[in-house]
Formats: structure tokens, sequence, C-alpha cells
């Protein structure tokens, strides 16, 4: 998703890099790095928590498959009132988070972040296929099928219709707890953001491997290593008209 969007980001990192044109084969410059995937994504403490909820209940941390949009049971209290202090702070936390591992990656990410309200663009590019930036389930399904998209070097972007199923999966397992939706929406905001910048650069990321094998390869290592911090093993998921179901 975001394809368009995503390749002026890419446009914006590169040229804050000071790398040859021609990218690195084992690894990616920058934020775009495998080694800054888990460091710059910050799933605490809304993601430890949603997890810790869904093992008390029994489920599995990986979303479950299930029916469709148009069948799936509402979703409410996963909508939170964003704050533009929020956002900054959260984003320069992102910026310091890679800082400590790629002072060069932070000051790219810092390039990107100067260039405008990144978060209210995504807005823009998601509202095109039902989404908000103000919503968990909707920051969760940009995560989830960009980083799909990585792990499997799909260039593919899925119809509307296969958004809201995935949408109605991610829901359910934020909700599966009972506690994620009464979280603050300090928290709310800041897993959503956090899931959507990685899901940004996780597009970026494939679009800058693209005819490249080996890049390719390097990234979906880096992305399926971050979904397993999630409890998902993306290899062995497809991605359908119904949403994600067991690749077979």
């Amino acid at each position: 998703m975001m394809r368009n969007f995503a390749r002026a980001c890419l446009s914006i990192l590169l040229l804050a890099m000071a790398v040859p044109a021609q990218a690195q084969v084992d690894s990616f410059a920058g934020p775009l790095s495998p080694g800054n995937w888990m460091s710059t994504f910050n799933m605490d403490p809304l993601g430890q928590l949603a997890d810790q909820e869904r093992r008390k209940a029994g489920a599995s941390p990986a979303p479950a498959p299930g029916p469709s949009a148009s069948t799936a049971v509402p979703i409410s209290g996963l909508s939170f009132t964003p704050s533009a202090e929020r956002r900054r702070a959260n984003l320069a936390s992102f910026v310091e988070k890679t800082r400590a591992q790629d002072p060069a990656g932070a000051n790219q990410l810092s390039a990107l972040f100067a260039s405008g309200d990144i978060i209210a663009r995504m807005g823009q590019e998601l509202a095109k296929v039902g989404l908000r930036t103000d919503n968990l389930a909707d920051a969760y399904t940009v995560w989830w099928i960009n980083c799909w998209s990585a792990v499997h070097a799909d260039f593919s972007t899925p119809d509307r219709a296969t958004v809201e199923a995935v949408r109605a999966q991610a829901g359910r397992a934020l909700v599966a707890g009972g506690k994620t939706a009464t979280a603050s929406d300090a928290l709310k905001q800041q897993f959503a953001e956090a899931m959507l910048v990685q899901g940004l650069l996780l597009d970026a990321a494939l679009q800058q491997s693209k005819g490249d094998p080996a890049q390719l390869k390097a990234l979906a290592v880096a992305a399926n290593q971050g979904a397993k911090g999630m409890g998902i093993d993306l290899r062995t998921m497809k991605l359908t008209p119904r949403g994600f179901a067991p690749a077979r």
C-alpha cells in the first residue's frame, strides 16, 4: 500500500543519504538497514499490553484468519484523538532510537520528518482504501500488509475489500484481551504512529530493492524477524481476498 507515497519518501531518504547511488548488496543504508527495523519499531508499551492480554485470553499472538469484512463483528474502542505535540514527541523518539545504532540513519529520518507532517500525508493516501491514521486497527493493517509484502517481495497493491478484511482481523486481535481498547489516547497514538512509520519504511525499502534479488532477500529476512517480534511468522501466511490465511 501507499506505493506512490513511499516512492516520494524514498526519494527524500536517498537524497539525504551520503552513499553511492548503487545500493549495498548485503544491507540497506540508514533507516532502511535491516539492523534498524527492531531498534526503530517501538512496540512498547501498548504492543506488550496487547500481546499479554491475548495470551491471558488463550488466543494466538498472531491474528487468526476470519470472516470477510462484510460479515465481521464491528470493532470499537480502537480510535483515538491524536495530539500534534505527542506526534512530534513520537517521531523524535523514533529518530533517537535509530540514532543509538545509526547516527547517519537518524539524520536521514529527521530529514524525512522535517519534509512535512508525514502522518497527515499518509492519512491522505490511506483514505483512498478506507483507512485512517487515528485508529489502531488501521495502523496495524498498514504494517501487516507492508511487512508481508516485504517478506514475499510482493509489489502488488491489494484492493479495498482485501484491506478491509485484514483490518477486521487486526481489530479482532487487538481487542481480544479486552484492555487494548481502554488504553489511553497517548498509548494508542504512540503504537499507531510507530506502526505507520514502520510500514512506510518497509514499503520504501521494498521499492528500493526492486530488481535486486540480494536486497530483496535481506529485506525479507529483516522484515520477518520484525514480524516475529509480534508473534507472527509471515512466511507461513498468504494474503487472500478474505484476509490473511495459512499458506498451504
